[in-house]
């Protein structure tokens, strides 16, 4: 209990420096077109002046951030606390998720166990006691601590408050809570539009959570309650705007991508340099790109929705049109309840090398291209690409890594020793 005081109370006074120094509100990396403070403010200003922020091309927030901000109001000051709370919450949120999921995993390898289902040689891979509490505290540490959730919390981006619905909703997704998972992931796919993927990993789990009910009742109820909850929420919008001039402000910005202001994505480069009778087709292409993962991920890991959600997670932070490091941040933060994977992941040194550079680069990069003149948009671009590269070495080797030591957990270590006659060993292969 002292040491996580101790923990909340530096994260907090670490967040509260980073906010009054100004390091971040500006940064590309971690303010974006959709979640940048400034533009929330402007667009308050207006909305209270009696104008639509959304006749113009600056304000991309929603509605209900535009209603709800209107009323707490744009001190810096008095805001910030409330993203550092969010923040906060968030963390509280993933340590129950640690908590959870680490029970589960003893009890589902105790019901293994007793059905034969491990191989003797797996039984050190097998989860112990004490992960109940190293889980938990790991997630704290990573949430807390993270230079790019640090980032994101001191630049008051919109992000912050994704992260908050993204956790509640892994956090109902463990616990198999339907109603609430279906809320969370409603809202977060209100505010962001991406997360409506995770969709798939919930009726998965919750399928898998209730054997006795028919799978197409249970999907089928699931999807009648996020759309019933999506939908209220954008009906709420119509009337707080009185029109529906929200939908291509929000929603049709985060899928046309007519702002190309830099950012860690990949998505600004590339449109710079289209043509413009190649852009729709292009456009379509990138953002049905990330579409394409869902069903083969959920097809060869469909008793894993958390692995699967964890999964969905990073690549939209990798494939959205307008990623920030608070995106990053969250996925990253959730690696820790795949701890037992890390001795069968080969690039963890690599990827950590990768992401450290670009991460040190980027700001370097940036200032010597738009305030010292001496470099230009490839310098940049070619960081965001070893940054994107990074996160998808990551995301595959830990794919690969659930895949082997699912492997070894079956079939034991002895398998991929014994040699053919040609002297060969088995390879084991993600398919």
């Amino acid at each position: 209990m002292a040491s996580d005081l101790v923990l909340y109370s530096v994260a907090v006074i670490v967040r509260q420096v980073a906010v009054a120094g100004g390091w971040f509100s500006s940064r590309p990396e971690v303010s974006t077109p959709l979640n940048s403070w400034s533009r929330l403010t402007e667009g308050v200003h207006l909305h209270q002046a009696g104008l639509s922020p959304y006749s113009g091309v600056v304000f991309h927030e929603t509605p209900l951030a535009l209603a709800v901000f209107s009323v707490l109001g744009k001190s810096t000051a008095y805001a910030s606390w409330l993203f550092i709370l969010g923040d906060l919450l968030t963390c509280f949120l993933l340590s129950r998720v640690g908590e959870v999921v680490a029970k589960q995993r003893l009890v589902d390898q105790e019901m293994a166990n007793s059905s034969g289902l491990h191989h003797p040689e797996a039984r050190p891979l097998l989860a112990t006691l004490s992960s109940t509490l190293t889980i938990p505290r790991l997630l704290s540490l990573s949430y807390l601590l993270n230079p790019y959730i640090i980032a994101s919390c001191a630049g008051m981006t919109s992000t912050v408050w994704t992260n908050l619905m993204l956790a509640t909703f892994l956090l109902s997704l463990v616990t198999s809570h339907q109603v609430l998972a279906c809320i969370s992931l409603s809202l977060a796919t209100y505010q962001s539009l991406y997360p409506a993927l995770l969709i798939v990993p919930l009726c998965l789990k919750l399928v898998q959570s209730s054997p006795t009910v028919s799978p197409t009742s249970t999907v089928m109820t699931t999807l009648a309650m996020f759309l019933t909850f999506l939908t209220s929420l954008l009906l709420l919008s119509a009337e707080i705007c009185g029109d529906w001039s929200f939908l291509h402000s929000v929603y049709g910005f985060i899928l046309t991508v007519p702002e190309l202001t830099p950012n860690m994505g990949i998505f600004w480069y590339f449109f710079t340099e289209m043509f413009d009778h190649f852009r729709v087709f292009f456009v379509w292409t990138f953002q049905l790109n990330l579409l394409l993962y869902v069903a083969p991920l959920s097809i060869k890991f469909p008793t894993h929705p958390l692995l699967l959600s964890t999964t969905m997670i990073g690549l939209i932070a990798v494939f959205k049109s307008y990623p920030s490091t608070g995106d990053v941040g969250l996925f990253l933060s959730l690696l820790p309840l795949f701890s037992h994977l890390l001795p069968f992941m080969k690039q963890t040194f690599i990827i950590l090398c990768m992401l450290l550079a670009t991460t040190v680069l980027a700001p370097i990069a940036w200032q010597l291209w738009i305030y010292n003149n001496s470099a230009n948009a490839n310098y940049y671009f070619a960081i965001n690409l070893v940054y994107s590269t990074a996160q998808i070495f990551l995301i595959t080797d830990l794919l690969f890594g659930q895949v082997k030591r699912q492997f070894y957990m079956t079939h034991g270590f002895s398998l991929l020793e014994k040699e053919d006659k040609e002297g060969q060993r088995p390879i084991l292969q993600l398919k």
